[in-house]
């Protein structure tokens, strides 16, 4: 349990100190205290002579305890933690539970001296306690307002993505006063907490002269958590780096790269940190890879019935080149890691390549650059060839060499599943094509999945619109009709955006009968294309508008992720723009 610190200095000297008092104005005060027939606290005193505010008071108090002090804000209420203390409990002692860490509860009170109280509360909950002092008033306002926020929380059967930052908190210049002196890695562990709970991707600390920006990367869009002063951002990064068990590999200057494993809400995450240094100091993204988010079946990426099938026929024999085909941010890399777990550990050899590692899967052998030893990719592809594996995914940029090496292991046996960038599996192919030796790719090469992401429609606030009539028209004349159109209006469950997850679209090219006889001649992008469609399958905005049609995503949205992607619309809708960074996929 935490304990307050009973050496404590005087709450006038402090005051002085801090310049809120004058050593005259303190003496005027001890002396009323004195002539007083009631005995008042010299804070009280104080507060009536209009010598010091209740905050400017309260906040000595909590110093001289050795408790921090804030000026509570919805951001730091946890609603999960509420009933950590019954109602009445909260009313009649005039006590918030803010958030919980591990088995610690931290409280808001307006007794930080009370160590009574304090062992109630500890009592209560069953927890260890940490207080942080609040303004009785502040206090009381929070209670009302978490309150009221929980009548308006969705069903509890539901999965809420729980947002925790509902808009762009911009902190006031007076930070210290509205969080108190409330330790780095206090404030680091609500963040990547908070971050966990958004299903955010990542977390950026980006350093500018006087602010520190901290974004949350959340189905692919960056969005702006919090902007404290730039003096904060050592030490937050230092915070980070000693919960990840490295604060010895400091990250000022040039580059630095750590990775971690942690439990974050009794969810495991696998944690990369990336630094690089700036003028103002080191800008830091950290990759959050959660275990349910990167061990999902195949049947739950968001493929169709015939296309999941046919892509289960193209990986089934084990042997052959399959290419997982798009931008970044696209989701390939769950997409190899799906295909992974459709496969048997036990009876298999199963092998990765890849740039980093996401995440650590169990019964796979994973390799890195930087794991194999070797001065680069391509030796480091032949010794892990020497490995025999039955299947080799490769998640990482590949040379020429390397990859004509991967296309003729894939040739001689054994499965290769490799990612590569390109805009839709037309694309994919006509690249491949120029690469790898048309003997060796007519043999090896099994097929083409491309793929995208879009964002889905927030469950609670969805609503049927009309398109504008010209892109309405365009839409039935190039795909059909669609009987309703949907999208979001924006509400709290969603942060006003209207989207809430993401799904893939998805694009299959097989080398059957129908497209394998084209790899023996050279063909462009467009003929590639062309004998795609030919073949009967179907490009990403066909996939798109299906989906749109099912109410699971919206027009603006599908455009939005395959503006310049070809087959679309003569006319595309206007969409938001996207921002790719940061997402591990």
């Amino acid at each position: 349990m935490a304990t307050i610190n009973k050496n404590r200095v005087r709450l006038g000297d402090l005051l002085i100190q801090r310049g809120a008092l004058t050593q005259e104005q303190l003496a005027r005060a001890l002396e009323t205290q004195q002539q007083s027939q009631q005995q008042r606290l010299i804070g009280e005193i104080l507060i009536d002579l209009g010598y010091a505010t209740k905050e400017q008071v309260l906040s000595a108090v909590a110093e001289s305890c050795g408790v921090p002090f804030a000026r509570l804000v919805p951001q730091l209420v946890d609603q999960s933690v509420r009933s950590a203390l019954p109602e009445s409990f909260l009313q009649k002692h005039g006590v918030l539970p803010l958030f919980r860490i591990r088995d610690m509860l931290t409280v808001a009170t307006s007794e930080p001296s009370n160590l009574f109280l304090l062992d109630e509360i500890a009592h209560v909950a069953g927890l260890s306690v940490q207080l942080v002092a609040a303004t009785p008033e502040n206090i009381y306002q929070m209670i009302e307002h978490a309150a009221a926020e929980g009548k308006d929380q969705p069903p509890a059967e539901e999965t809420s993505p729980e947002h925790f930052f509902a808009t762009d908190m911009a902190l006031p210049d007076d930070y210290d006063t509205a969080y108190g002196t409330w330790p780095p890695d206090k404030v680091m562990s609500l963040l990547v907490r908070e971050a966990v709970r958004s299903r955010a991707s990542a977390i950026h600390l980006e350093p500018d002269e006087k602010m520190l920006r901290v974004r949350f990367c959340i189905d692919g869009a960056l969005r702006v958590v919090m902007r404290p002063p730039a003096r904060l951002a050592a030490g937050l990064t230092g915070a980070l780096e000693e919960m990840m068990g490295c604060a010895a590999h400091g990250t000022s200057g040039g580059e630095s790269r750590r990775s971690a494993r942690l439990l974050v809400q009794g969810k495991a995450v696998q944690v990369h940190l990336t630094a690089l240094g700036t003028a103002f100091g080191p800008r830091v993204t950290v990759r959050l890879v959660r275990d349910d988010e990167a061990q999902r079946p195949l049947e739950k990426l968001g493929c169709d019935f015939e296309l999941l099938a046919r892509y289960h026929e193209m990986i089934a024999p084990l042997r052959g080149l399959v290419v997982v085909a798009g931008p970044r941010a696209s989701g390939t890399t769950t997409t190899l890691y799906s295909s992974l777990n459709a496969l048997d550990p036990i009876r298999l050899n199963l092998c990765t390549f890849e740039s980093s590692i996401n995440f650590n899967i169990p019964g796979v052998s994973q390799f890195s650059p930087s794991t194999c030893g070797a001065p680069d990719a391509e030796a480091a592809l032949g010794r892990l060839l020497l490995q025999r594996p039955d299947v080799l995914v490769l998640d990482c940029e590949l040379s020429d060499a390397a990859l004509v090496m991967a296309a003729e292991a894939a040739r001689d046996g054994g499965l290769v599943l490799a990612r590569l960038r390109a805009g839709d599996a037309a694309d994919a192919i006509a690249r491949l094509a120029a690469r790898v030796p048309a003997d060796v790719l007519a043999v090896a090469l099994r097929g083409v999945l491309a793929q995208r992401l879009v964002r889905t429609i927030c469950p609670h606030c969805r609503m049927t619109y009309e398109p504008l009539p010209n892109v309405k028209r365009q839409v039935a004349e190039k795909y059909g009709p669609v009987e309703a159109y949907v999208k979001g209006r924006g509400c709290s469950y969603c942060t006003r955006t209207g989207l809430v997850g993401q799904i893939g679209l998805f694009e299959l090219a097989p080398m059957d009968a129908g497209l394998a006889p084209h790899l023996e001649q050279p063909m462009g992008h467009a003929e590639w294309r062309a004998a795609i469609r030919a073949a009967g399958y179907l490009s990403l905005w066909v996939d798109g508008i299906n989906k749109v049609r099912a109410g699971i995503t919206s027009l603006d949205e599908v455009t939005a992720v395959l503006s310049g992607c070809p087959d679309g619309p003569a006319q595309p809708a206007a969409g938001r723009v996207r921002s790719a960074a940061a997402n591990p996929n």
